[in-house]
């Protein structure tokens, strides 16, 4: 065990590491809720407030876009006020932006946007700060994944109920029971801040400032190069999750209900996936090559997506989504137990913030250079088709953050 490893885990509270991987997961499942709620029901929300269903795309993009500036002020509040507090106020942010969502009126969802972005990158930074502090380096692949799980499970969640809750009741229907477990989740997560929260350090918060993130990551070649791929990499991963159900629904003849069931299996496949992706990082001792690996199969996915239409067989369409999703979505996990391998002592929080600063520049880019693209080629398999770029292109980042780890182990053994 490092050194760095051996402070992170020594002269701990006695804390269950199963309870902090259930609790932060549950956090990551209320703000994926809230994000994945606005491009499950597109077509009826798009109907209702009167654009263009392709216009989620630039929803989403706002979400991710107030997550990075907020992932910017990640780590002093974590180190301030607690990790524990940080992933409280994320699901009362959640609660917040779909209050605002709730209203129906256009105007309003750019403060939705705000406050479910800001809730992300708040639960991000604050459940890789507990569990770096309360896990071992033997399993902490598998940990970081398991805790990932919440994004692809709140997505497939959300795509399993909100539309059948959306054609029997209305679109408020899914927002209001995402709003209601964020108000329940906010207020349990209060039981566990002062043990959980006990290294909270004003002084060490006044070291930092809203770049100390970014900077941090560029200072060291592991971390920046990781901290770009992951920029591709959510690139491609938020325009799977946000146009599968108008791709299907408008060029594959699905209907609404049937499109979000095959957007569950694309959700729950990338659970899966993490969990899969997880153990083989543990199990072989390189993660960064399976980033490798995984970026270039996401690439191939893209690409098959260019022959979707609607004379796929239901079964093989399944099997494609069910493989998609576990490489779109399996590098997740590892890459922020990466971060967190290769970031200084008691740098965490911080080191996280600027790695997801990335991930959310990808996902506010993302979607919104699909729909443009979209509006250029006309149809989403087309667009799909161009995103493979995107793939190949994290995938020689991953490959210089690999090369760079391996160059640091030379100098260690030497």
């Amino acid at each position: 065990m490092s050194v760095k490893d051996s402070e992170s885990n020594g002269m701990l509270p006695q804390v269950s590491i199963v309870l902090v991987v259930l609790v932060s997961t549950a956090t990551q499942v209320a703000s994926a809720m809230g994000i994945a709620i606005f491009p499950v029901i597109a077509p009826q929300l798009a109907l209702m407030l009167g654009v263009d269903a392709s216009y989620v795309g630039y929803q989403i993009s706002m979400v991710f876009g107030a997550a990075m500036l907020a992932s910017c002020v990640v780590g002093p509040v974590v180190l301030r006020w607690g990790a524990c507090r940080a992933m409280q106020w994320s699901m009362w942010l959640a609660a917040t932006g779909l209050l605002a969502a709730l209203s129906g009126q256009l105007w309003l969802m750019p403060i939705a946007a705000m406050g479910i972005g800001a809730s992300n990158a708040l639960a991000a930074g604050g459940a890789s700060h507990l569990l770096f502090r309360f896990s071992q380096a033997r399993n902490r692949n598998l940990i970081y994944s398991i805790k990932q799980t919440g994004v692809p499970l709140g997505w497939a969640t959300a795509a399993l109920f909100a539309p059948i809750l959306t054609v029997q009741y209305g679109w408020r229907m899914p927002m209001l029971i995402v709003f209601c477990y964020a108000i329940f989740g906010g207020a349990l997560l209060g039981r566990w801040c002062t043990i959980w929260d006990d290294d909270r350090n004003p002084q060490a918060a006044q070291k930092t400032n809203l770049l100390s993130g970014i900077v941090l990551l560029w200072h060291y070649p592991i971390l920046r190069y990781l901290g770009i791929a992951s920029l591709f990499f959510s690139f491609a991963q938020s325009c799977l999750g946000t146009f599968t159900v108008n791709l299907l629904v408008q060029e594959a003849d699905y209907s609404l209900v049937a499109a979000g069931l095959m957007l569950s299996v694309i959700q729950i496949s990338g659970v899966s996936g993490r969990v899969i992706w997880g153990l083989i990082a543990d199990r072989l001792g390189s993660a960064m090559g399976l980033l490798v690996v995984g970026s270039v199969l996401m690439a191939v996915g893209c690409l098959v997506s260019f022959s979707l239409s609607g004379h796929w067989p239901q079964p093989l369409l399944v099997i494609f989504y069910m493989l998609f999703g576990m490489v779109a979505y399996g590098w997740n996990g590892i890459l922020h137990a990466q971060i967190a391998r290769y970031s200084p002592t008691g740098m965490v929080s911080v080191a996280t913030g600027g790695m997801m600063a990335w991930v959310f520049g990808g996902i506010l880019i993302g979607p919104a250079l699909f729909a443009f693209s979209y509006r250029w080629l006309g149809r989403y398999t087309w667009t799909y088709g161009l995103l493979a770029i995107i793939a190949l292109t994290g995938a020689l980042f991953a490959g210089m953050a690999f090369y760079q780890e391996r160059k640091l182990h030379q100098v260690a053994v030497s």
